[in-house]
């Protein structure tokens, strides 16, 4: 099997939904504002606080999304070749994790599921977790170690880790 490299990096929003995120989640905020207003300035007692705080939250939450949306992220990748499996993602905090095949005495591959369990020599256990992945490249990615672990005569056990 050839080597597997994924550019995770790749944008899943287009601008236009990024704007529409901001628009929202600013509309959101702007309402939030206005019935502040109106129980402050204009003593309008027909609504709660309730709803102020409901509204802000719901634009506090949109904010975050559209934040995410729009961030630039370094380099996110997904390698599966002859000597290593190594890979660097995150939103907020990535991390970049790089592991050697003679390193590893098993892998752990539960059917129907986005995680792969590898297990060094050493005694370390390290999760794998592609539920952030859409759902092709996550497969693709699970087929890979599957495969190349079996050329380099891995053990490959689909059910759970036991503890």
């Amino acid at each position: 099997m050839d080597d597997l490299y994924y550019n995770l990096s790749k944008e899943e929003f287009s601008k236009g939904r990024k704007t529409l995120l901001w628009i929202i989640a600013s509309l959101f905020a702007m309402i939030g504002l206005w019935d502040l207003y109106l129980k402050i300035f204009k003593h309008d007692t027909n609504t709660s606080f309730g709803l102020t705080v409901v509204l802000f939250t719901i634009s506090g939450f949109i904010f975050f999304v559209a934040l995410l949306a729009t961030m630039k992220r370094k380099e996110h990748f997904f390698k599966v070749d002859n000597e290593i499996i190594s890979y660097h993602f995150g939103l907020l905090f990535p991390t970049h994790h790089t592991y050697r095949w003679e390193d590893i005495d098993k892998i752990y591959m539960p059917s129907q599921q986005k995680t792969t369990t590898l297990v060094l020599k050493d005694g370390h256990v390290i999760h794998i977790n592609l539920t952030w992945i859409e759902k092709n490249k996550s497969r693709l990615i699970r087929r890979h170690i599957y495969y190349a672990a079996k050329r380099r005569n891995i053990d490959v056990l689909k059910k759970h880790m036991k503890k």
